[in-house]
């Protein structure tokens, strides 16, 4: 990031096709636009503009979420144009975005591959709650603002300690 109005948030494909998630990757978004975010992830995954759909994250970092679930859940593709509007509200870093290539079909699962997926769901979340420790506050991400003007931070009048 090289400046305040940047935002960098967490993207995350969900693929319909295999009902898999793929590891989070981080985008810098120099305006706080959908085409800006639609851009980004495009260049990312290589997804045609027109083909993207995004949904926002429910809870906090890092939002998991039921992969038999996802494709429904989700609210995605809202109609918004800017980010930091209802129902999206993504207005500090550390925001997690899942997409989908919207020509991708989702898969029909046999009942197996369902149990199957619930239950590697279930032992997913509960290996997640022993580990994890609950806090109620939301983390942000950590910003670093570089002065460029050295004679700012020194004082002309140093205070008397007396």
């Amino acid at each position: 990031m090289t400046s305040t109005s940047q935002l960098a948030i967490f993207v995350r494909r969900w693929r319909p096709s295999t009902y898999e998630l793929d590891p989070f990757q981080e985008i810098i978004l120099s305006s706080q636009t959908v085409d800006d975010l639609k851009e980004k992830i495009s260049v990312l995954s290589g997804i045609p503009v027109e083909e993207i759909e995004y949904a926002k994250g429910r809870g906090t970092f890092p939002c998991d979420v039921s992969l038999l679930e996802i494709h429904n859940d989700l609210d995605w593709s809202p109609h918004v144009t800017s980010l930091n509007s209802w129902p999206l509200y993504i207005c500090d870093d550390g925001c997690v975005l899942y997409y989908r290539d919207k020509t991708e079909k989702l898969a029909d699962l046999s009942e197996e591959r369902k149990k199957e997926l619930q239950q590697k769901e279930n032992a997913r979340m509960a290996r997640g709650t022993v580990r994890s420790s609950y806090s109620p506050r939301k983390e942000r991400a950590l910003k670093i603002y570089m002065d460029e003007s050295p004679s700012s931070c020194v004082s002309k009048n140093p205070p008397d300690l007396d």
